[in-house]
């Protein structure tokens, strides 16, 4: 709860923009995602962010208009650049995989979503690095930018980079902070999340551009770390790569035709 300086107490919301399902390489389904979120009453918006991945997103948003969810939802991706992941919110159409961070974040913006870099300089995962969050803020183009960082990210590849990561912005990039759980199973959501003035995804959106957002939570113990990681390991390394090798093949042939 916050004092707005005129007597009204503004409430700050609770989001958890990156969280993985079922449809991607995680490991519950979304319909058990929603249903976790509701029965846990901790978030007011969640995003769906599976990689290369926006059919669980839009499942997640058909079941909350089907039904009276106590809790938003936006659609998202995490997008995998040539120069690392990227995630993109407040999408409608898929971005495609593999281009430059560039290009990706200017598909995105084409659209109205927004940019945010997930476990920013991680060396334990595909993330935008030190070089290239320069190279992206030096950028010219009216259409080349960041719209937020995850300053807290659960797992440990963004506790490894996290206090780099929380100086340079500081000093350097000034971008939102946010909070993401990275959660590939259900017990992980919401262990780190988004703090912002509202309940609603649109006041969300507001505050992120307004860069009135603040990163919360925690980072995982080695225990919850391990919670259902040889499962999700075996799908992210087999399963979900020879999903997405088959799209990218489709995708390529689709455009040739």
């Amino acid at each position: 709860m916050n004092d707005n300086g005129h007597g009204r107490i503004e409430r700050w919301g609770k989001a958890d923009l990156h969280i993985h399902s079922a449809a991607g390489d995680g490991l519950a389904s979304v319909k058990a995602i929603m249903d976790y979120v509701e029965r846990t009453r901790f978030l007011d918006v969640i995003a769906i962010t599976d990689h290369d991945e926006m059919s669980g997103a839009i499942e997640a948003r058909k079941l909350a208009d089907q039904k009276d969810y106590g809790f938003e939802v936006i659609v998202g991706s995490e997008i995998t650049t040539l120069d690392g992941h990227l995630i993109a919110l407040f999408i409608e159409k898929p971005v495609r995989m593999l281009q430059s961070l560039e290009k990706t974040i200017a598909a995105v913006h084409e659209q109205g979503g927004l940019c945010i870099v997930p476990h920013p300089m991680s060396w334990l995962t595909l993330s935008v690095g030190h070089r290239l969050l320069v190279r992206v803020m030096s950028n010219p183009s009216p259409e080349i930018y960041f719209d937020g960082i995850e300053m807290i990210n659960s797992s440990i590849a963004g506790r490894v980079a996290y206090k780099k990561a929380k100086v340079f912005n500081e000093t350097v990039l000034g971008l939102p902070e946010l909070g993401g759980s990275d959660a590939h199973h259900l017990p992980l959501i919401g262990s780190a999340h988004t703090l912002f003035e509202g309940t609603s995804a649109a006041e969300l959106r507001r505050a992120l551009l307004e860069k009135r957002t603040r990163a919360a939570g925690k980072f995982l113990t080695a225990n919850e770390q391990l919670q259902g990681a040889a499962e999700q390991q075996l799908k992210s390394l087999v399963i979900h790569p020879s999903q997405k090798l088959y799209r990218a093949i489709n995708s390529m042939l689709n455009q040739g035709q």
